[in-house]
């Protein structure tokens, strides 16, 4: 026992100090600012970036500190952590995207042609990683991160700590042509830039002359890469703005500063583009070592039908084009003693699945010192060397297709006598002389050996500097062969020789022969076939591709690409459509294979361009019997009008008359058709000398429609139409419902069924049947709605009469205001109407004796409502005396409570009020000229009405007769005072317009729609498609569409439905 009390007592004791801690803690305990918490203590995570949801501002960001092992990446180069989107006064800022819980993100949909490689990465990090995780572009899916999608950005975040995770990617390559037909995505978000003259004039400068917008984006790369230097850690002075102290001043940057002056320089260029953070690692399959080393900024620039590009200023390399691989080997010279060897590394990068790449290097007097299969990162052992000469290594990639890359490692080994080549390798065309320089330390007695065909001179001069400077000219043979050659080269002096082994690379210029047509028509295709020969011997080159392109005044399109074999080509071209009528030009690229040794050429053909007609109908036109107006319209290829056209229009072969164009290139004709007939309509434009001629056949058909003229179905149920079609057997229509629901109908047989979805409301629904803009008939919807009759009062009380009550719904429970009731008591009937709670109040007779009575309420029935009834069991009795004793013993009890109550100050509870409340019985407040008005006040004594503020009688129910006008109703009940507006208007068409005018089109305009130029149905179209609720707006529209333009006046159930409807849309701010 003891030990339960005990227990006992502790438990009390620690829900005390729970509760004490719960409710006093907040106030008694307060970190200091800036305290971490002990997740931040012990697992350090990286700068937030993209993942936070507020806006992070940027001018530089911080370099976090990470140390990540990466395998897996043979194919990438560029690892992304964040995306910064805006840049506003000098800073950098992202725009807060949706994150998605997923961990996949599906790639894209490229119509370009294209490449399609793909990597499987794993990351290991020794620092646990928080928030944006390093993921390539187009990361396909992540795992064992506990990752969340940004798609908008094409990142990946995760809310734990996680030391490893992998992926899945995708990258496209492309062709150069296509690259070169590409043009910028609309993407106006990635579009605001500075507004600055100097930043704006420097930014069309430097694109003058691209006929592309890739062009653009590779002229922007070009310019930076050109005129810019590359240095870490760069501090402007104060107050500087950043980027143009880049631009214009310092000339010298990080890799932010170049990719962030790219950025805003491809946008005023009118290219969407964005700056983003990552790292740029080695695109080898092996695991490296990543740190913040690596940290690296570059742009991405969204193309359409291509998806975003990467542009990088710091790698010019175009990372978009397609190569098999990439070879990377340093290119500054190695000096070796004699005898010693030296290192060499190689990176054998982004090798092509497939591609049968490999590597060899080669040195001079050592022959083949290694050949490399697998992509990767090798250094290699130079040497030794045991004669002083210049010695090249030749570092060479090829593939299966013949296509190669050759790096030269220029490597020196001094002697008595010695000589550097300028350049160190020769890049030597046909029919064309190159000099090169060779300069020897000392003066005096040197000479030159050779037994190279391509040597043709050589003369010597000794310089001030105690040098000698020689001049080699070579001069390459028509039929020396093209490519790689090693020519060696004997500096002498006394008896003291130098070695010179020079690369050489003989190319031959090309040249293409064809033949294009004079004249085209947009939206041609033909063949063109040539040749491309060699300037020097007219050998043909056996490999290339060949690409066309037409200036359409703005840029170049390409309209052709094939491949070469053995010199020849055929070229498919397609001559756009839309390509408007002149003079044009044609060129004809020939493209040479990466490290072939003939050189690119181009040719050059001029053609007259005829313009595509082309007629805008549909192929299907139905319509009623009678006159049926035919429209349609001439439009160019690029789908600009042709203004006074001549149109010859025919119907079965037989012509009927000619009509001409207007200047929106729209004409219209008329057929007189008075019966179900079918016929083929053949509208033909002979053409001009700026279009060509065009022919259109469309089938004409009339038709008659058979539906019910009213259709009538309940609320909350589907209502289904059938009907039959006669004049067509199969075709297509839509059922519109007013305003904005679009229903298909297929008729199959000269039939059809519709089902269309349950209606919420009652009233009338005005169904079209349309075959495009015509419509073939009319139906209306009568939806009705069954009602439930309620009894409230199971027992009733009074002196001399008793007050039974009833309420009327419908299913879903609304009230049902202004219809009428039988009601039956024990022979009693009376007819009584619901108020606009639908409550209807009967007064009966009170008997000398408690009687249980039967009620049997009849509902007849209305436009909108079904019939009811229902039999209910009522006792009727008088009300009982005043019980004071009861009463008396209640107020001591009160009394007692309040003393209680005061001695606890405790304060006093407010009584309930008592409730006044003004309800129009015909439902709203709003009434034609003419008619009564109906009112009720509920109150707990007797009311006084006042009109205007005159007194125009006492007791609970009222009729009225107001004038036109508002007007004030003010209802006194003891010392409550409740007040309403009433509105009389001469007609319900007024009030309708009124409504629409002054409260609908406002409240539309709040909702963001221009609608000045729209509509009415286009207003409820555009609203529904907001998911605004469609039924509100299709009463609304169909009322004041009646209305507006209707002769028959608008009936007071119809302004009721219009009411209600606004009421729903807009609240009762606006209307009374």
């Amino acid at each position: 026992m003891v030990r339960r009390k005990y227990i006992a007592f502790l438990t009390l004791t620690l829900l005390s100090l729970l509760l004490v801690s719960v409710v006093l803690g907040p106030a008694l305990i307060e970190a200091p600012p800036g305290t971490k918490s002990i997740e931040e203590i012990f697992s350090p995570k990286l700068p937030p970036g993209n993942e936070t949801s507020e806006t992070a501002k940027v001018e530089v960001p911080a370099s976090p500190h990470f140390v990540l092992l990466v395998t897996g990446a043979a194919h990438t180069h560029y690892l992304r952590l964040n995306v910064y989107t805006d840049y506003v006064n000098g800073r950098w800022l992202t725009r807060n995207a949706t994150r998605v819980p997923s961990n996949v993100i599906a790639p894209p949909e490229i119509k370009v042609p294209h490449h399609a490689g793909g990597d499987r990465i794993t990351v290991i990090s020794f620092l646990p990683l928080s928030g944006n995780l390093f993921t390539p572009l187009y990361t396909t899916h992540v795992d064992g991160a506990g990752a969340e999608a940004i798609p908008e950005y094409n990142l990946f975040r995760t809310p734990l700590n996680v030391t490893a995770y992998s992926l899945s990617t995708v990258s496209y390559t492309f062709e150069w042509p296509y690259l070169m037909n590409l043009t910028a995505g609309n993407q106006t978000e990635y579009l605001s830039a500075p507004n600055d003259t100097r930043l704006v004039t420097l930014a069309r400068s430097i694109t003058t002359g691209a006929r592309s917008d890739y062009w653009k984006a590779l002229s922007i790369v070009r310019y930076l890469a050109s005129n810019y230097r590359n240095v870490e850690n760069a501090t402007p002075h104060e107050e500087a703005d950043r980027l143009k102290w880049f631009l214009f001043e310092s000339k010298a940057g990080s890799s932010y500063d170049f990719a962030s002056a790219f950025v805003v320089l491809a946008r005023l260029n009118g290219l969407p583009a964005r700056l983003v953070e990552g790292v740029y690692i080695d695109a080898i399959p092996q695991t490296q070592v990543v740190t913040e080393k690596n940290r690296h900024f570059w742009a991405e620039v969204y193309f359409e039908n291509a998806g975003w590009l990467v542009f990088d200023p710091l790698h010019p390399t175009d990372q978009n084009v397609y190569m098999p691989f990439e070879l990377e080997a340093p290119g500054v010279l190695m000096p070796l003693e004699r005898g010693s060897s030296g290192t060499v590394t190689i990176k054998f990068e982004r090798v092509a699945r497939g591609a049968n790449a490999s590597v060899t290097v080669d040195v001079p007097t050592l022959g083949r010192i290694a050949v490399i299969n697998e992509s990767g990162i090798y250094n290699l052992t130079v040497g030794p060397f045991g004669e002083p000469g210049y010695y090249p290594v030749m570092v060479r990639a090829t593939d299966g297709e013949g296509n190669s890359q050759t790096l030269i490692v220029p490597v020196t080994v001094p002697g008595n006598v010695s000589a550097l080549p300028d350049p160190v390798t020769a890049y030597l065309r046909k029919n064309d002389a190159l000099t090169v320089e060779l300069t020897v330390p000392g003066t005096g007695g040197v000479g030159l050996k050779t037994g190279s065909p391509l040597v043709d001179s050589w003369f010597s001069i000794e310089t001030l500097r105690n040098e000698t400077r020689m001049y080699v000219r070579l001069i390459p043979p028509d039929d020396y062969p093209n490519g790689w050659h090693i020519e060696n080269l004997t500096v002498t002096r006394e008896a003291d020789e130098y070695k010179i082994h020079l690369p050489i690379f003989v190319v031959e210029r090309t040249e293409i022969k064809a033949e294009a047509p004079g004249a085209v028509t947009a939206g041609d295709s033909f063949v063109i076939n040539g040749t491309v020969e060699g300037s020097a011997r007219g050998e043909r080159p056996r490999r290339g591709s060949v690409a066309a392109f037409i200036n359409d005044g703005e840029r170049d399109v390409l309209i052709g690409y094939a491949n070469v074999s053995n010199g020849t080509f055929t070229l498919p071209v397609n001559i756009p459509v839309y390509l408007s009528p002149g003079t044009k030009q044609v060129f004809i690229y020939y493209l040479t294979p990466p490290g072939y040794p003939y050189l690119p050429s181009g040719a050059t053909f001029t053609v007259e361009v005829r313009g595509l007609a082309r007629f805008s109908m549909p192929g299907l036109i139905l319509a009623r019997p009678g006159n049926v107006t035919v429209i349609g319209s001439l439009l160019s290829g690029a789908g600009k009008p042709i203004a006074n056209a001549s149109i010859e229009y025919y119907l079965d072969g037989r012509p009927l008359g000619e009509t001409s164009t207007l200047t929106d290139g729209r004409f219209s004709l008329v057929l007189r058709l008075p019966t179900i007939e079918r016929h083929v309509l053949t509208v033909r434009y002979p053409g001009s000398p700026e279009y060509s001629p065009s022919a259109m056949n469309v089938t004409v058909a009339t038709v008659e429609l058979d539906v019910p003229e009213r259709i009538t179905g309940e609320i909350g149920e589907p209502i289904r139409i059938g009907g039959k079609v006669a004049g067509i057997e199969d075709v297509a229509l839509q059922a519109y419902v007013f305003p904005g629901k679009t229903y298909p109908v297929d008729v199959t047989n000269g039939s059809f069924e519709l089902t269309i979805e349950p209606f919420q409301t009652v009233g009338e629904r005005p169904v079209e049947f349309r075959h495009g803009t015509r419509t073939l008939g009319r139906t209306t919807v009568v939806v009705l709605s069954p009602v439930e009759i309620e009894l409230l009062t199971p027992r009733a009380e009074g002196e001399k009469t008793a007050a039974l009550r009833f309420r009327v719904v419908d299913p879903v429970n609304n009230p049902v205001s202004g219809v009428y009731l039988n009601v039956s008591v024990d022979g009693f009937a009376m007819r009584v109407m619901t108020n606009g709670s639908g409550v209807a109040t009967l007064e009966v007779p009170v008997p000398e004796e408690e009687t249980n009575t039967t009620v049997v309420v009849v509902f007849d029935g209305s436009s909108y409502y079904l019939p009811a009834s229902g039999r209910f069991h009522v006792v009727i009795a008088r009300r009982r005396g005043i019980p004071w004793a009861y009463i008396a013993i209640a107020l001591v009890i009160g009394a007692l409570i309040v003393r209680y109550r005061l001695t606890r100050r405790r304060p006093e509870r407010r009584r309930a009020e008592n409730v006044l409340k003004i309800i129009f019985n015909n439902g709203i407040p709003v009434f034609r000229e003419g008619e009564t008005v109906e009112l009720s006040i509920e109150c707990e004594g007797e009311a006084e009405l006042y009109v205007d503020g005159k007194l125009v009688g006492r007791g609970r129910d009222f009729t009225l007769a107001p004038k036109v006008g508002e007007h004030t109703i003010e209802a006194r009940c003891g010392e409550l005072i409740e007040r309403a507006t009433v509105r009389i208007v001469p007609r319900y068409d007024d009030a309708v317009v009124d409504y629409y005018e002054r409260c609908f089109l406002p409240w539309a305009r709040g909702a963001g729609l221009d609608v000045e130029g729209m509509t009415p149905r286009e207003i409820a179209a555009a609203l529904t498609d907001m998911m605004y609720p469609w039924e509100p707006l299709d009463t609304l529209t169909e009322v004041f569409e009646r209305a507006k333009y209707s002769t028959v006046e608008v009936s007071r159930g119809e302004f009721i439905r219009f009411y209600r409807s606004l009421l729903e849309l807009v609240g009762g701010g606006c209307v009374v």
